[in-house]
């Protein structure tokens, strides 16, 4: 996480990257920018709180639930990091039935071999279908396509801004920020695994 000041919006601004989440009930900005990965932004209209999420994929197929809560940075997986999100602003205050969503990223934009990368498509659905199974309603979503986003989340409204990115040099960008911090959670599982028993 990376605190600035935005100079427009006269705002403390915290920068979100992949893996993170921030919950608050202050009057600030909450930004990141997307690729594959999708950022979900949850508002409580009535206590005039929110949070995001930046994950970067759906969940870990070798990992149980119960397993997610006992490893580090497993909030690079959808499941984990809707369930922490959810539960700081219940913490903070919040009731689950009065949340609202938005649902932003899951860009197809990388490719392999040839082959056109389909973890973007994964993540939005996953995030919809999650939301959708809490009884979360997603009030807007933007998602897929072949560009990246950049988002400006002003948590005590519920606001978004959204720019699209489709320059070579920021889709370049983009692309390497998730690949580095998946390679950096890679490297650290290797080294950190823990047997509990």
């Amino acid at each position: 996480m990376y605190n600035s000041f935005h100079a427009r919006f006269q705002l403390k601004n915290v920068t979100l990257h992949p893996g993170e989440y921030k919950v608050t009930n202050e009057q600030i900005i909450i930004s990141t920018v997307l690729g594959s990965c999708v950022s979900v932004a949850l508002y409580d209209p009535l206590n005039r709180q929110g949070g995001m999420n930046h994950f970067l994929l759906p969940g870990a197929d070798h990992i149980s639930v119960d397993d997610l809560f006992l490893l580090k940075n497993e909030t690079r997986y959808g499941l984990y990091a809707m369930e922490i999100l959810i539960n700081n602003l219940i913490k903070l205050g919040s009731a689950k039935k009065n949340l609202k969503a938005k649902v932003f990223g899951g860009s197809n934009m990388f490719y392999t071999r040839d082959r056109e990368s389909s973890i973007g498509s994964m993540n939005s659905e996953f995030a919809l279908k999650f939301l959708q199974y809490e009884g979360i309603p997603v009030l807007s979503s933007d998602t897929g396509g072949h560009f990246g986003r950049k988002i400006l989340y002003f948590p005590q409204e519920g606001r978004i801004l959204l720019k699209k990115l489709e320059s070579s040099r920021e889709i370049k960008h983009i692309s390497k920020d998730e690949r580095k911090f998946d390679d950096s959670l890679i490297k650290k599982k290797g080294s950190e695994d823990i047997i509990l028993f």
